[in-house]
């Protein structure tokens, strides 16, 4: 019955996939595909976003498609995210507060027989979410104040499928994704135009859409080896492609008169411009110690370095000035007192972490007419609350998790960013191909 529910969830997850990419109130947003939206998921999040080296029996880990032969021959796992966040945007001077949410990602892993298992689900890749505008004002014959407004929504999604395998060796795991990449940016400008006389005279407003259909692929490997009778190292790599893909581009441009009646209006189409995607190396590495205590790290490294990109988008950047290869550092733990201990308290997972990356796209001041762009800084509070089948032992879980974030710009006068987020989580540990008796 517990499965059935499960897969009926699933299905009715799947039609709210278009929630998964609105998750950001961010003006840097504005720029390339928006604010990225790295693949942890679940446990992983709460553990700062280590995945790399992370090997959990309990839960998928798309960071690393090599972790899926690590689950339980008869286990079926569902996972499924949504999040709530809190954003203050300050410009030193003045502040704003915003909030956001909806659902995070939707993961399955199952077994196809022992040492190889598949995982499908939905995560994010990107967020595209901002509002903001100046009051501005002319003068002619008469003073005129009017307001330039900038507005954005979506972001790109990616639906995945991938198997990992144990291979002979002993502790050696490989393991890949593929990946279908898809989603629409959307973005809308208003520029009043002032006449001679120093009167509103009409307004400019533009909406363009960028469109992304592509496919993405990553590789990854584990080795896993003991190194005492308590305590077992796992080291992790992955591999992503350089992709060189297409989008298709609309703009509608319209002229308003003072009524707000249309006064004139253009279309512009054009399929298969530029729009590609970074090479990105991965590594990291676990430590595990009595199944009680996981300590790890990772390092990302993203070459977004003549990734192409078209010049349609308005960003006012030269092709070598966007974007910045990006590095990410992230280090996280997980505790609990006693896996084999009934005691619901003694089963709780205790995680915690910490991140940083810096951005992989930059923006123009505006005053001064550099180009830079931000560091971004994390940490994240977690705890795993076990929820347990009496009839067959299985044990599934409801995970808490607690983030900070700062973005700090790297020219003072930019807007600085602040997010406390709540993230929810249910992982559901159910027995794969389970008959009960019936006396």
């Amino acid at each position: 019955m517990l499965k059935r529910k499960v897969l009926l969830l699933f299905a009715v997850s799947a039609i709210m996939v278009c929630s998964i990419e609105a998750q950001t109130n961010s003006p840097y947003s504005r720029y390339g595909y928006g604010v990225l939206r790295d693949q942890y998921v679940g446990a992983s999040k709460a553990m700062g976003g280590i995945g790399y080296g992370l090997r959990n029996s309990q839960s998928a880990n798309p960071l690393n498609p090599a972790s899926y032969s690590r689950v339980d021959s008869l286990t079926f796992l569902f996972d499924m995210g949504v999040s709530f966040n809190k954003g203050k945007l300050s410009d030193g001077t003045n502040s704003d507060s915003h909030y956001s949410g909806g659902l995070d990602y939707i993961t399955i892993l199952v077994p196809l027989k022992k040492g190889l298992g598949m995982s499908f689900g939905v995560i994010p890749f990107s967020s595209v979410g901002y509002k903001f505008g100046s009051t501005e004002t002319a003068s002619g014959g008469t003073t005129v104040t009017y307001t330039k407004s900038f507005t954005g929504s979506g972001g790109l999604s990616q639906v995945y499928g991938g198997l990992g395998y144990s291979t002979p060796l002993k502790g050696f795991s490989v393991g890949a994704n593929a990946s279908f990449l898809f989603g629409t940016m959307n973005h809308t400008r208003s520029l009043p135009s002032v006449g001679s006389s120093g009167t509103n005279s009409y307004t400019s407003t533009d909406y363009t859409e960028l469109s992304i259909k592509s496919a993405k692929f990553d590789i990854g490997v584990q080795y896993e080896f003991p190194v005492s009778k308590k305590d077992v190292f796992t080291v992790g790599a992955v591999y992503s492609p350089k992709i060189n893909s297409k989008a298709d581009y609309t703009n509608y441009h319209y002229e308003l008169n003072v009524a707000g009646g249309i006064a004139s209006g253009d279309t512009i189409t054009q399929n298969g411009i530029s729009a590609g995607l970074p090479e990105t190396y991965g590594a990291g590495f676990t430590w595990k110690r009595n199944e009680r205590l996981v300590v790890g790290a990772d390092i990302t490294y993203q070459k977004w370095d003549g990734v192409k990109y078209s010049s349609l988008m308005g960003d006012e950047l030269s092709d070598s000035e966007r974007f910045n290869n990006r590095w990410r550092y992230n280090v996280g733990a997980e505790y609990m007192i006693d896996p084999y201990d009934r005691s619901f308290f003694k089963k709780i997972k205790f995680r915690g972490g910490l991140n940083y990356s810096n951005s992989y796209l930059n923006v123009t001041e505006a005053s001064t007419k550099k180009v830079e762009g931000y560091k971004e800084y994390g940490a994240t509070l977690g705890f795993g609350f076990p929820i347990r089948d009496n009839l067959v032992g299985r044990v599934s879980y409801i995970n808490l998790n607690f983030e900070y974030k700062k973005i700090k710009p790297q020219i003072k006068t930019m807007i600085a960013e602040e997010y406390f987020g709540v993230s929810l989580n249910v992982n559901i540990n159910e027995f794969w191909f389970f008959r009960k008796k019936i006396d």
